[in-house]
């Protein structure tokens, strides 16, 4: 048992530079995404490319593109209506039969893409207020607040953050078997 004294803290801190609400909604994803970069720091090359079918089941980093893709989608082509470019993202999306997964990138090549969407995030966040956030968007045939739109970023992420769990571990299984 820890004592009292050499318990951890864990809090969602304000960002000074954001509104509260804006502000609180930023902190989760910024939570969510420490978890992911810590689980992807122990990934190696082999291993953020494997795919036990790699038709059907996206790799981990198009598991990671697809992350930095649909964020972007959402603020920037969702609410913003600025159209997404194509070439850009084409490997982010769910597999199709014209485009095969990406391969041969390093680990960095990932991260600069979550971190690089996430600055234009932030820069924007910046840009709106807490009434902002109940502000309704079209998405299909429904209507989303803003806030509901940041919340489901928050929600994508870790459920691709287990997926990227499972296909680490499915790897590691591929390792042992090898070995035996």
């Amino acid at each position: 048992m820890m004592a009292k004294d050499q318990r951890n803290t864990i809090l969602l801190e304000q960002v000074e530079e954001l509104t509260p609400r804006v502000g609180f909604l930023f902190s989760m994803m910024q939570k969510i995404r420490e978890k992911l970069l810590r689980r992807i720091d122990e990934l190696g090359f082999e291993e953020m490319h494997y795919s036990p079918h790699g038709r059907r089941i996206e790799t981990i980093g198009t598991s990671l593109l697809h992350i930095a893709a649909v964020e972007w989608s959402w603020i920037f082509e969702d609410i913003g209506d600025t159209p997404m470019d194509y070439e850009k993202w084409k490997h982010a999306f769910p597999l199709r039969e014209d485009i095969d997964q990406l391969t041969g990138k390093d680990k960095d090549f990932y991260l600069q893409r979550l971190s690089e969407v996430r600055k234009e995030i932030f820069d924007w966040l910046k840009s709106i207020d807490d009434d902002t956030l109940d502000r309704m968007v079209p998405l299909g045939d429904t209507d989303v607040s803003i806030e509901w739109i940041l919340f489901h970023l928050i929600e994508h992420e870790a459920m691709h953050l287990g997926q990227i769990s499972i296909l680490s571990r499915m790897y590691d299984m591929t390792k042992v078997e090898v070995q035996e």
